[in-house]
């Protein structure tokens, strides 16, 4: 009897670890939110969603931070990042379960990418996320998009001035979080994520 109760309480050490470790934030999780700047109202009306802002978890020094772009790629802690965005308001997402180790040395300190081009060694959030997934951890999580799918209305001219084609693909933050690849775990409030879905034309 008393081999059974230390069994049953083991179990039940085990699940409640496990339950624990769901709300965790890991190395390789996703966090969305909406960030407050004119770069993230530009992104709202372009997408037409309120995702706006994007970037990894990352554990360094049993500290937890944010890998995303703020006109260089840099680590910021994540309650700061936390911090900045509207309402304090954020999804976390999860592709995979298996350990993941991000080499920061491939992209710290890299310029933002105002071409928003592929394969220049600069980036934007969404294109740092995108491709760190796809090149280092073998995940697609979205196929990218010609600009001109988006809502581009009144933005021709300045596109053109950037010299950035009509053609050019880029993945938006929405993007990333429709993919099918990615399962939500935690949002600060409840998100529904139907109501964010970006209408694809």
């Amino acid at each position: 009897m008393k081999q059974m109760k230390n069994i049953y309480c083991a179990l039940l050490l085990l699940l409640c670890i496990g339950c624990n470790s769901v709300d965790t934030p890991r190395e390789g999780d996703i966090i969305f939110q909406r960030a407050i700047n004119e770069q993230s109202e530009l992104i709202e009306l372009v997408t037409e969603s309120t995702i706006t802002h994007c970037g990894i978890i990352v554990e360094r020094d049993s500290a937890q931070y944010v890998l995303n772009v703020d006109r260089k790629v840099t680590l910021s802690p994540l309650q700061g990042f936390i911090n900045h965005g509207a309402n304090s308001e954020y999804t976390l997402m999860r592709a995979t379960n298996k350990e993941v180790k991000i080499d920061l040395k491939k992209y710290m300190l890299a310029e933002y990418d105002y071409q928003m081009k592929f394969d220049n060694n600069r980036y934007y959030n969404a294109e740092l996320v995108y491709e760190i997934y796809k090149n280092d951890l073998g995940i697609e999580l979205c196929q990218p998009r010609p600009i001109k799918e988006y809502n581009i209305k009144g933005l021709e001219g300045m596109l053109s001035e950037r010299r950035i084609e009509f053609d050019r693909p880029i993945v938006a933050p929405i993007d990333l979080y429709n993919s099918e690849k990615l399962k939500t775990y935690k949002t600060q409030p409840q998100v529904n994520k139907e109501k964010l879905k970006n209408n694809k034309k």
